[in-house]
């Protein structure tokens, strides 16, 4: 099979809107953290951002995601024979809630669901791990499914609450794709454990939480850095420059997206970030579905920060020309 990839995709995200004026924000603090910045500077270049009210669930959204990327990707949900994803945070430690997904998609019971919990790089990964197999002919389609749910497990004191929105992305993985798996890169500085968590410590339900020191490091340092110095690795490997790529990336704040615009110079740099805030792992399969049929270059690239702490690029071939 050829030009095994990403076929289409979809989003989904729900009405309730927050601006930067929302009362919710008021509590965030002000004080600098030990490099001298206050957080919430940190954390800037949003518009909107979606939520879920109390009692409103994450998986109807990440289901009408996948409905709209098997239109895109003209498959059935019987042609599925692979789902991966993650719903974040899940209603139990486990099973996840992808399962949920897999029963509202109408997928068939011999699809195999492979839930990865790798925030925030679950899409990329969902995308690789599904080209490996279809490579391997284990499987002839795979749907990526991605959620979240964060805006209810945030600590509103902390800066980096600004930016958290709910949505979900899912997009068809296959052959006959519009972008073609090329190539990825990936660094695993695991030292940086502990740096972003989500836990239960402290409160009854789980919250995220970036630590003062080793996680503004990793935000500062490892990210800022870290991944133009990644992604121009890997364009350098193929022969490409920044003008021949369209750049989706994580999308926590103007601040950093910036740096690595000003770094990579891509001819597209595509984002959500004013539209839907900070979706951690749905950030990329929403971004993409939203940009989907204005992206003009031929190339494409992905690239993800995530806890752990790691980073992962991929870079796909456009053939939709």
């Amino acid at each position: 099979m050829n030009r095994i990839g990403i076929k289409g995709c979809g989003f989904s995200v729900p009405p309730n809107i927050r601006v930067n004026d929302d009362p919710i924000f008021h509590q965030v603090i002000t004080e600098a953290n030990a490099q001298g910045i206050a957080e919430k500077d940190l954390f800037t270049g949003m518009k909107e951002r979606r939520y879920l009210t109390q009692g409103e669930r994450l998986e109807p959204l990440m289901v009408e995601a996948s409905r709209l990327a098997f239109q895109r990707a003209h498959v059935t949900p019987e042609e599925i024979d692979r789902l991966y994803g993650y719903a974040s945070v899940p209603e139990y430690y486990t099973p996840n809630s992808l399962y949920l997904v897999h029963k509202g998609a109408q997928l068939p019971e011999h699809t195999l669901v492979v839930p990865i919990n790798n925030e925030f790089s679950t899409f990329l990964l969902g995308v690789l791990e599904a080209c490996t197999a279809i490579t391997a002919g284990w499987s002839d389609h795979a749907l990526i499914a991605c959620g979240t749910n964060w805006t209810q497990y945030m600590d509103y004191t902390q800066g980096h609450a600004l930016s958290i929105g709910d949505g979900a992305g899912a997009a068809v993985v296959g052959p006959e794709a519009d972008f073609e798996l090329v190539d990825y890169a990936t660094q695993t500085l695991s030292a940086q454990y502990g740096a972003m968590t989500m836990q239960a410590r402290d409160t009854p339900r789980a919250t995220y939480k970036i630590t003062e020191d080793t996680g503004i490091y990793s935000f500062q340092v490892s990210a800022m850095e870290g991944i133009p110095t990644m992604v121009q690795s890997l364009l350098n490997k193929h022969g490409l420059t920044g003008e021949n790529i369209a750049l989706i990336t994580h999308q926590a704040s103007r601040v950093l997206m910036d740096h690595w615009a000003e770094r990579l110079q891509p001819k597209q740099y595509l984002d959500t970030l004013e539209q839907f805030g900070n979706l951690t792992l749905a950030s990329y399969p929403v971004t993409l579905a939203y940009h989907y049929l204005n992206i003009a270059t031929d190339y494409l690239v992905f690239a993800a920060v995530g806890v752990g702490y790691h980073q992962t690029a991929l870079l796909l071939k456009r053939h939709n020309r």
